[in-house]
């Protein structure tokens, strides 16, 4: 039998694609129910995988010479504000913590002494004691996965790498100038961390080859660059007009504000995700700083040692200037 139907109109066809998932109103009750279990399950599991982990790698070799020796050695600067300075920073706590953690394993550690032997370090000397065995660990500004030579936890802290010219120069473009940088003391078999400095601003002339900027110049048929051997030589060829501008991070620029005059450039280089380090033969404790730091991001409590030392880390990502 035909159907007939009038000139003009089509008849209504009954739809049956799916209906949109939806979590607004009484219609999206039950998807959100269910979301909110997966995202509980996951959470659990998770946890579950962390309170695993800990007890495993508290099991491990490098654990049981922290056990044998009493205390947790863990080299610390002793010269950055706000991370570790005359004793106290971010980095001394954490440092703290991390070494209470670890002896709480060990049944002989009763709590009565101190569970850590802050050692100094400086940015020369850091990798050398972790390499000859004088620390168990690093909480000294270290450049996550720097080196293979190296264990590391997720960062702590994230630190902005940017330009710095001379007063009223912020916002300068950075184009056709003349750059300084801290010399890199890093050799093949020595990692020194300040050696990111001239590793970020050569990553940084790759991506710009056309912006004109000038790192050497010749003299007497040699090329001789525009690298100084400390903070103070660099800060010199910036007043006197050696340079145009020079690469450092906020960390440092914090710690020489009010010693030198200089304006933060707006222009980026990136940024650098200062970790927990342990010597790739001991990547157990490592893990256990990691291990710390989630449940220290997750509390708050990390938060609050940012607001406690003054610290403004770097939370989002940056994108180096274009």
């Amino acid at each position: 039998m035909k159907l007939f139907v009038r000139r003009g109109h089509r008849p209504r066809q009954k739809k049956h694609g799916r209906s949109l998932l939806t979590f607004k109103g009484e219609e999206g009750k039950r998807p959100r129910q269910i979301l909110i279990g997966v995202g509980a399950l996951l959470l659990l599991l998770l946890l579950m995988s962390v309170f695993r982990a800990e007890p495993s790698l508290m099991s491990s070799a490098e654990v049981a010479t922290v056990h044998d020796n009493g205390v947790l050695r863990v080299g610390v600067r002793t010269d950055m504000p706000g991370m570790a300075y005359e004793g106290e920073g971010l980095e001394i706590e954490l440092a703290e913590m991390l070494a209470e953690r670890i002896l709480s394993y060990d049944a002989a550690w009763t709590g009565e002494r101190d569970a850590v032997e802050l050692v100094p370090v400086t940015s020369m000397t850091v990798a050398s004691k972790l390499n000859d065995g004088s620390i168990d660990v690093a909480i000294a500004m270290m450049p996550r996965n720097a080196t293979s030579a190296y264990s590391y936890s997720s960062a702590y802290y994230e630190d902005i790498c940017r330009f710095v010219t001379r007063p009223g120069e912020g916002g300068r473009v950075m184009k056709n100038i003349k750059i300084g940088y801290l010399q890199s003391a890093s050799t093949s078999s020595l990692y020194v961390p300040t050696a990111c400095f001239s590793a970020r601003l050569s990553a940084y002339l790759e991506e710009h080859p056309d912006d004109g900027l000038i790192t050497t110049y010749k003299y007497n048929e040699e090329t001789i660059s525009y690298a100084y051997a400390s903070f103070d030589e660099l800060f010199a060829a910036l007043q006197s007009g050696e340079v145009d501008a020079i690469v450092m991070s906020d960390l440092y620029l914090d710690k020489y504000e009010g010693t030198y005059e200089f304006d933060r450039s707006e222009t980026i280089l990136g940024v650098y995700s200062y970790a927990i380090a342990s010597a790739s033969t001991a990547p157990a404790l490592a893990s256990l700083g990691d291990i710390m730091l989630s449940e220290l991001r997750e509390d708050g409590t990390l938060d609050a040692l940012y607001q406690k030392y003054g610290l403004h880390p770097q939370l989002e990502s940056v994108t180096p200037n274009a």
